[in-house]
């Protein structure tokens, strides 16, 4: 049985990329379940480093949250032992109570912990990025899941199907939209078909596919780090064309 990496996703017909998508977290899962925590935590950073290199070109009539890129290096730091465990595990505290305040107006966190709150008020107070909700909170889940040392690799997923697929494909690609009473069942079916089977849609699981690889080869992680400061998911004048999408 192929792992996710090895599957190439541009030659399954439509209904094999509809049954690759269904699967697609299980499959990643299953692929990493025999991989050592280190190389499922560089696997992370290294899409999320890929991702949010793009993501910072998007929305530009919102201000990029730059809290995003810090919790990218962050997750660098902690792996190169830059950043010790209690360091990480503090920032994560914080990051996932602030997190849950934007998502879903859940201000608990913040007030039962004096540093998650402060910690809110500098880098989330008055939050005007609307566009990289999503991203925000599939970027939470990583260092969550890094302190707990078990990946379910929702994250990953979540940014496919919830950012990536759902909306900024339609950037790139004509596929089927109803932007009028939503979606039936049957309607969504038909929209997510047609965008898995776009040469955009492709490209994105080949580059996820290419990063998983990556992080199963034994490269020095100061030389990955430095390469990938220029991987792109779309490149930043693409990225510059997806606009105020929320």
């Amino acid at each position: 049985m192929k792992t996710i990496y090895e599957i190439d996703f541009s030659a399954l017909s439509a209904d094999e990329k509809m049954e690759f998508m269904d699967d697609l977290r299980d499959a990643m899962k299953i692929s990493f379940q025999e991989k050592t925590f280190p190389v499922e935590l560089l696997a992370h950073t290294l899409i999320f480093t890929r991702w949010w290199n793009s993501y910072k070109y998007m929305a530009p009539n919102e201000p990029t949250p730059e809290i995003l890129g810090t919790a990218i290096e962050l997750l660098w730091d902690f792996q190169e032992g830059k950043c010790s465990l209690d360091v990480f595990t503090r920032f994560q505290q914080s990051f996932s109570d602030a997190t849950l305040e934007i998502w879903a107006g859940d201000d608990g966190g913040l007030n039962e912990d004096s540093e998650s709150k402060a910690f809110y008020l500098k880098h989330f107070y008055k939050w005007e990025a609307r566009s990289y909700n999503v991203f925000l909170y599939n970027l939470c889940t990583v260092p969550e899941e890094a302190v707990a040392q078990d990946f379910t690799w929702d994250a990953v997923e979540g940014v496919i199907d919830g950012d990536i697929g759902d909306t900024m494909i339609d950037f790139f690609e004509s596929v089927y939209k109803n932007d009028s009473n939503g979606y039936y069942a049957s309607e969504w079916e038909r929209r997510e078909k047609e965008t898995y089977n776009t040469p955009t849609f492709a490209r994105v699981i080949s580059l996820l596919q290419q990063d998983m690889r990556t992080a199963l080869e034994d490269v020095p992680l100061p030389e990955l780090r430095m390469q990938y400061q220029n991987e792109y998911l779309f490149s930043p004048e693409e990225s510059a064309k997806i606009s105020d999408y929320r």
